[in-house]
């Protein structure tokens, strides 16, 4: 058998993920290579794979990801007609250490020295003291936790995790009024919407006229 000892340009690694980003990063979006449109905030508490234990855990501490392709979590500078990165002379650091026959530098690199939005939301950005304010009023609840009792926790439990969500959700249209942020910028600051992060557990959510309704399948 062959040891491979280079990239076969398969595209796997990039159909299963954009990377997380580093501090060496921060010169991407500095100079406009990387927008926070393009980015999308893990943040403190969601559950993520963990490349090292090979589990979903909760994440100990916020990263931020390139954002996916619209349905898949495929790298969004991923071009699958020619298995190639549309942003290759200017990849993040992850990008340009993985190897998928040798993974020793990308796990060493995972977690370490991570940017976070406030790396990128610089003092002066009014935006900058919203999501502070944002992270303090609505910390996320136990997402391992939930994911573990849900099955015989309580309506009581249910109603909880709708007024967190829309308490959220009304606070997020207060903040946001006049600054004309997209879809995808809201996310970057502000990260998604618990009902989102609770859509894997096993909840669906729908809209009402007195907020979202969450129910577990």
């Amino acid at each position: 058998m062959t040891h491979q000892t280079e990239c076969k340009r398969c595209g796997t690694c990039c159909e299963n993920g954009g990377p997380a980003l580093h501090s060496q990063d921060l010169p991407l979006i500095e100079k406009g290579l990387l927008s926070v449109e393009q980015l999308i905030t893990i943040r403190k508490g969601e559950l993520a794979h963990d490349p090292v234990t090979e589990s979903i855990e909760p994440v100990k501490t916020e990263l931020l990801k390139i954002s996916g392709k619209k349905g898949s979590w495929a790298c969004i500078f991923y071009d699958k007609t020619r298995n190639g990165c549309t942003i290759y002379d200017h990849r993040p650091l992850a990008c340009g250490v993985l190897k998928c026959w040798d993974t020793d530098e990308i796990l060493k690199l995972s977690g370490k020295d991570l940017l976070s939005r406030l790396d990128i939301v610089k003092e002066g950005n009014p935006l900058r003291e919203r999501l502070i304010e944002h992270e303090a009023l609505f910390p996320l609840p136990d997402l391992k936790a939930i994911s573990k009792t849900i099955s015989r926790s309580s309506k009581k439990t249910i109603k909880k995790l709708e007024r967190i969500n829309n308490k959220d959700l009304a606070w997020r249209i207060r903040a946001i009024g006049g600054l004309n942020l997209s879809v995808a910028e809201e996310l970057f600051y502000f990260g998604r919407p618990l009902f989102q992060l609770l859509a894997p557990l096993g909840f669906t959510a729908r809209e009402t006229a007195s907020g979202i309704k969450l129910q577990f399948k």
